[in-house]
C-alpha cells in the first residue's frame, strides 16, 4: 500500500473494515452487490452514512483501489443474530441475552472491545477506481473505469472528502460546461452536486416521491437553478392543481426573464381576479382581486404566516400583470359533441337517433369544421331556430322526441352567445405567441400553464407540445433548451384505460420523450403514483430523483425502469423532506450510482425574498 494513503482516505481511529462478500446481484444495474464488516465502536456506527464512498484494493494492481457506494449500515451482535429466526429460541434465554448485550453497545465508545459486534454494510460497485500514484497530489490521482474486480478480504477505507468531491462529480467542468449546482451530498454538506444541464433537459428527468416529501419544492429549485444559467433557457410547467404561483413567486417576479402565468379560458381565474386583469387593472377593482388571490394562494405551512402575506398582499398587482388567457376557440364539432349527451339522453331508438343526427347536419352543415363565433352562432339562430325557420328543419324529421331535441340547439346557442364575455385583448396569448417565445434566444422564459379543467389543460399540452416540435423539425431549430415538466403526471400519461384527453397528452409527451433532443426540448415528470405511469414514457428518462415511496409497487416500478434494487430504496425510508436519491446516467459524474443528496430548500429561498419586501 503506498504511504501516503492518508491523502486519498479519511484517518478514523481504530477502522477495520474488510471486504466479506462479493455476489453478483440482478436487482442492480452494476451487476454486483458487496458486503463489508467493520469493527463496531458507538463513534463509528454515527459517522458511517449511506451515501459513503469507500476504496478498497482490487487485483489490478498494489495502488488500485476499486471505487464502492455504502447503500445500508446495520450494527449485529453475534448473540442476537441477523434475522427474525435467530430470536425464535426460548424466550427467556433471548430476553437475558438481550440485556447483556447493551452494555457491549455502550462500552464500546471509540475503541473495538468485542469481537461479537460489528458494522455490517451493503455497498455497490461505481465502476470506477482510483490509482494511488505517490508521485501525484490528490487532485491529480488517476479516476478511471474499473479494470478488476475489488480483492475480498482486503481491508477497505472510506474516501476522504476531497477525493469523494471528485469522484462525485467526475469529468464535470463548470467552466467549461453549462451545469447547476442541484444540492449537496447529504452525507458531506460542504460537497456540492453538479448536473449538466444539456443532458438533463434533453434525455429528460423523473421525480418520484410520496406526498410531503418536497416534489414542487424541488420542482421550484430546479427550475430557479435552470432559469439562472448563462445560456438562454425555456421552462414550460402544466400545473394542474395550481400550486406554483407561490413557490415560484421570486422567480415570477424577475426583471430580468419572460413570465407567463397562462391561464386556459378566463374561467380559470376567480371573477373579481379577471375583472381586474380584463379592465387594464383599474384602480377600484384592485382590492377585492388581491384579497381573492391571496385567499386561494396555495403556500407551504412554513411561510403562510401573517407578515409573509401582507408581502404578498404588496406584490399581488404585479403577480396579476404576468397572467395572460388563452382563448379557446369552440368549432361547431366541438360545441355539438359538448351537448350531445344532453340531445342523446335517455332510452331512444334508433330512427329518433337519426332523426337528431340528421337534424344536426341540416343546421350545422358546412359550418362543421368552422369556429363557433357569437356572430355565427347569431346566423344559425336566424337561419335555423327562429319561428319562421325552425317548421322548415323539423318537417324533415319523423320523431317527435328528435324535433324536441333539436329545438335544444337553438337554447344552447343562446346561451353561448349571453356567456362569451369579450377578453382584452392586451391580456390574451395565442399558440403562436408561446411558440414564438419558446424559440427565441434573447431571454430566459418561464411559461405556468394552468386550468380549471385538466382535460382542457392536457389537451392544450398537446396543441403546444406538437406545435413546437413541427416548427423545430421543420425549421432545423435545436436551441434555445426547453423543458416541458408535467406536474402530477400520472394524470398525463396513465399506464392503462386513458380519457380521450389523456391519450392526447400521452401522444405529445411520448413524442418529445422519444424525439424532442435532436431539437432541444425535453420532459420533466413528477408523481407520487410511479405505478400508474406509462412504462414506455418512464423509460426514456435518464435522471431521476426518488425519495420515499411507501407502496410496494410503485417502488417496483421504479426499480424495473431504471434498474434499482430494494436494498437501494431503503436509505430513502429514512430521508427527510428535500432528501433525494439522485440517479442519473449521463448529467451527474457517477453515471448509473445512486447519489444520496440534500436538495436546496424553496422555503428557505422565497422566505428570503420576502424579507427583502
Amino acid at each position: 500500500m503506498a504511504d501516503n494513503t492518508e491523502d486519498i482516505f479519511r484517518e478514523y481511529r481504530n477502522i477495520e473494515g474488510r471486504l466479506m462478500l462479493a455476489e453478483l446481484s440482478a436487482q442492480t444495474e452494476t451487476g454486483f452487490k458487496y458486503e463489508i464488516w467493520f469493527d463496531y465502536t458507538r463513534d463509528l456506527i454515527k459517522k458511517l452514512k449511506e451515501g459513503d464512498i469507500v476504496g478498497v484494493a482490487n487485483f489490478s494492481d498494489d495502488n488500485a483501489y476499486s471505487v464502492l457506494e455504502i447503500t445500508s449500515v446495520l450494527p449485529i451482535h453475534h448473540a442476537l443474530g441477523r434475522k427474525t429466526e435467530d430470536i425464535k429460541g426460548y424466550p427467556g434465554y433471548i430476553m437475558e441475552a438481550a440485556k447483556n448485550i447493551s452494555m457491549d453497545w455502550k462500552e464500546q465508545v471509540d475503541e473495538p472491545q468485542e469481537d461479537t459486534t460489528k458494522i455490517i454494510c451493503s455497498a455497490i460497485p461505481t465502476n470506477l477506481e482510483v490509482i494511488d500514484d505517490p508521485s501525484r497530489s490528490i487532485s491529480d490521482k488517476i479516476i478511471q473505469e474499473e479494470s478488476a474486480m475489488p480483492m475480498p478480504g482486503e481491508e477497505t477505507k472510506l474516501l476522504s472528502q476531497p477525493m469523494v468531491k471528485r469522484i462525485i462529480n467526475l469529468n464535470i467542468n463548470p467552466e467549461v460546461e453549462n451545469t447547476i449546482e442541484i444540492g449537496s451530498l447529504l452525507r458531506a454538506i460542504e460537497i456540492k452536486v453538479l448536473l449538466r444541464v444539456d443532458d438533463l433537459i434533453k434525455i429528460h428527468f423523473g421525480i418520484f416521491g410520496f406526498t410531503g416529501v418536497g416534489k414542487s419544492n424541488l420542482i421550484s429549485t430546479l427550475i430557479t437553478k435552470l432559469l439562472s444559467t448563462e445560456e438562454s433557457m425555456k421552462v414550460i410547467l402544466f400545473d394542474l392543481m395550481d400550486e406554483y404561483n407561490g413557490i415560484l413567486v421570486d422567480q415570477i417576479l424577475r426583471d430580468d426573464i419572460d413570465v407567463n402565468i397562462v391561464c386556459i379560458g378566463e374561467k380559470t381565474l376567480d371573477p373579481p381576479v379577471f375583472e381586474y386583469v380584463n379592465s387594464n387593472f383599474a384602480e377600484d377593482k384592485k382590492e377585492y382581486a388581491v384579497r381573492t388571490f391571496i385567499k386561494t394562494l396555495l403556500l407551504p405551512k412554513g411561510l403562510r404566516t401573517s407578515e409573509n402575506l401582507n408581502k404578498l398582499k404588496k406584490i399581488t398587482p404585479d403577480i396579476l400583470k404576468k397572467i395572460r388567457i388563452f382563448e379557446e376557440k369552440l368549432t361547431c364539432q366541438e360545441f355539438i359533441n359538448e351537448v350531445r349527451p344532453e340531445l342523446f339522453t335517455g332510452s331512444i331508438g334508433v330512427p329518433t337517433k337519426t332523426d337528431i343526427e340528421k337534424g344536426i347536419r341540416i343546421v350545422f352543415g358546412k359550418h362543421y369544421n368552422e369556429e363557433l363565433t357569437p356572430e355565427l352562432a347569431n346566423e344559425l339562430l336566424e337561419k335555423y331556430f327562429s319561428s319562421e325557420a325552425l317548421g322548415p328543419v323539423t318537417t324533415q324529421l319523423t320523431e317527435a322526441t328528435a324535433k324536441k331535441r333539436i329545438g335544444l340547439l337553438g337554447d344552447k346557442l343562446q346561451k353561448l352567445i349571453k356567456e362569451k364575455i369579450k377578453i382584452s385583448e392586451d391580456i390574451t396569448v395565442s399558440l403562436e405567441d408561446i411558440v414564438k417565445g419558446i424559440n427565441k434566444k434573447d431571454k430566459n422564459n418561464l411559461y405556468i400553464i394552468t386550468s380549471r379543467s385538466p382535460s382542457k389543460l392536457r389537451e392544450f399540452s398537446k396543441k403546444l407540445g406538437d406545435y413546437v416540435y413541427w416548427i423545430r423539425k421543420n425549421k432545423g431549430i435545436i436551441l434555445p433548451l426547453a423543458t416541458f415538466i408535467f406536474d402530477e403526471a400520472d394524470e398525463f400519461i396513465p399506464l392503462e384505460h386513458p380519457s380521450e384527453s389523456q391519450k392526447k397528452s400521452k401522444r405529445v409527451v411520448e413524442v418529445l420523450a422519444r424525439r424532442g433532443r435532436k431539437f432541444g426540448l425535453g420532459v420533466g415528470i413528477s408523481t407520487q403514483r410511479s405505478a400508474y405511469l406509462d412504462t414506455k414514457i418512464m423509460g426514456q428518462l435518464h435522471t431521476y430523483f426518488i425519495s420515499k415511496l411507501p407502496r410496494q409497487y410503485d417502488r417496483q416500478a421504479v426499480g424495473e425502469a431504471f434498474g434499482i434494487g430494494e436494498d437501494q430504496f431503503r436509505q430513502t425510508f429514512k430521508f427527510k423532506s428535500g432528501e433525494w436519491l439522485l440517479v442519473s446516467h449521463d448529467a451527474a459524474g457517477l453515471s448509473g450510482i445512486p447519489i444520496p443528496i440534500k436538495a436546496e430548500n424553496a422555503e428557505k429561498r422565497i422566505k428570503e425574498f420576502l424579507d427583502k419586501i
